[in-house]
């Protein structure tokens, strides 16, 4: 419930102003003055939002916006003038004032701005978390699929329910993981470690003892204690990747583990309890691997508590030019170049093509142009063979037209021995759209 502080010398206004704010469902505290409001602000007092009257002897309106805003506190406040007081309102409003009431007031207008405030402040917090996501990762996006995935981990990320990550190879589970863990803070925090393992690239030898850790003697070559990556992973992460390939072995440890959160070491009979959040991921049919007895069925249920299915990149191609053009951002930075972008004639290759490897694969291709390019300009030249073979035979539709039109840019300017202005006369068309269509088709000559 959210909580407002009500702040006015007038005993009748501040109890004219709870009882109308209790019943709109809000929680009201009441100060007699600015003294009183700042006192329980130090205090600790829990409290959303600031009610104020402007006028006030001793410290008013203005004087707890000031404070305010010495102390960095990110209280929103409202302030209540008299008419004649508006002007000092509105300068109230520059200095960081939410919004102003003028008495006498009216009650619809008084939940109005209060709701408005408290859903501003409700997106803000969201844009935030958002922004943090973004930061530690090319979670980049305009599909409507991934924005409904970053609701999803929204609402997942403040609470310690397991959650499987589904999607095919390179399609970026990884992230996806990253960014529940990230989402709690908006920002990473060192004190919340995200560890993540690679099931299929650590022999089933050794993930037993990579994961709960064990005592010095456990085994031939333990020559000393090691925590685990479980235990690593305390107060932040663990993020399971391709949990599919996890050995049957050891899978009713790991039930036990998501279960009731606490351990053994190798070698050891001591039970450890852990705070640590456990995400997995998949690229493979659990249900089907349950049915041929490879995958513990109590697991699978346990896992799949709440499921992400991630789209692969051919189901969302909105988002495949700007995931492209942070990658040129970044390598073209690395490799110290300077290159501007992708040509028209670049991104449609890039849309059409139907990448089975991904944004792994995407990252791959952006890296080697960058690494060949010398145009100042990513290029259909620049771009793999495969690309290119594969797009012309998956669109006839656009192709066929626009190779009409290109072939009929290429006469007018042979015709013409490539001089521009009379190429554009005979076509019919500014100089600057031929420009424009030679830039497209990526022509040149003369």
């Amino acid at each position: 419930m959210r909580q407002i502080l009500v702040v006015d010398d007038e005993k009748n206004m501040c109890e004219v102003l709870k009882i109308l704010l209790e019943n709109h469902g809000y929680s009201v505290l009441t100060a007699a003055d600015g003294s009183e409001a700042i006192e329980r602000i130090n205090n600790g007092e829990i409290i959303d939002l600031i009610i104020s009257d402007l006028k006030m002897p001793g410290i008013d309106g203005m004087g707890i916006l000031k404070f305010l805003k010495e102390n960095e506190r990110e209280i929103p406040l409202i302030l209540i003038t008299a008419y004649g007081s508006i002007e000092g309102a509105v300068e109230a409003i520059k200095m960081g004032a939410v919004d102003f009431i003028t008495k006498p007031f009216n009650e619809d207008v008084i939940s109005h701005v209060i709701a408005r405030i408290f859903q501003m402040e409700n997106l803000e917090n969201e844009n935030k978390h958002l922004k943090g996501i973004i930061r530690n990762g090319p979670l980049l996006y305009r599909s409507g699929a991934m924005k409904q995935i970053l609701k999803t981990v929204q609402k997942v990320a403040s609470v310690s329910t397991p959650v499987l990550i589904m999607g095919e190879s390179g399609s970026g589970k990884g992230l996806i993981a990253e960014a529940i863990h990230t989402a709690v803070t908006g920002q990473v925090d060192s004190s919340r470690p995200f560890i993540a393992i690679n099931c299929p690239t650590i022999p089933e030898t050794l993930l037993e003892s990579e994961l709960f850790g064990y005592r010095k003697g456990a085994f031939t070559g333990a020559n000393k204690d090691f925590p685990g990556k479980v235990r690593l992973a305390e107060g932040g992460t663990l993020f399971l990747d391709e949990i599919g390939d996890f050995p049957l072995s050891i899978q009713a440890k790991l039930l036990r583990l998501l279960e009731e959160k606490c351990f053994e070491p190798l070698g050891s009979s001591t039970i450890i309890k852990i705070n640590t959040r456990i995400l997995c991921a998949t690229n493979r049919d659990l249900r089907a691997m349950v049915a041929e007895g490879l995958f513990r069925k109590d697991l699978y249920y346990r896992i799949n508590t709440i499921t992400i299915q991630i789209p692969p990149l051919r189901e969302r191609p909105e988002d495949i030019i700007p995931i492209s053009e942070h990658f040129l951002a970044r390598y073209a930075g690395e490799l110290g170049k300077c290159i501007m972008g992708l040509t028209e004639a670049a991104k449609m290759v890039l849309r059409e093509y139907s990448w089975p490897g991904n944004v792994r694969e995407l990252r791959n291709v952006m890296e080697r142009a960058a690494v060949l390019n010398s145009s100042g300009e990513i290029r259909l030249s620049d771009l793999p063979r495969e690309l290119q073979e594969e797009t012309a035979l998956r669109q006839p539709r656009i192709s066929r037209l626009e190779n009409i039109e290109k072939q009929a840019l290429v006469n007018a300017l042979n015709c013409h021995q490539w001089n521009i202005s009379a190429a554009a006369r005979e076509l019919g068309i500014s100089r600057g759209k031929l420009r424009h269509r030679l830039h497209k088709y990526e022509l040149t000559g003369g």
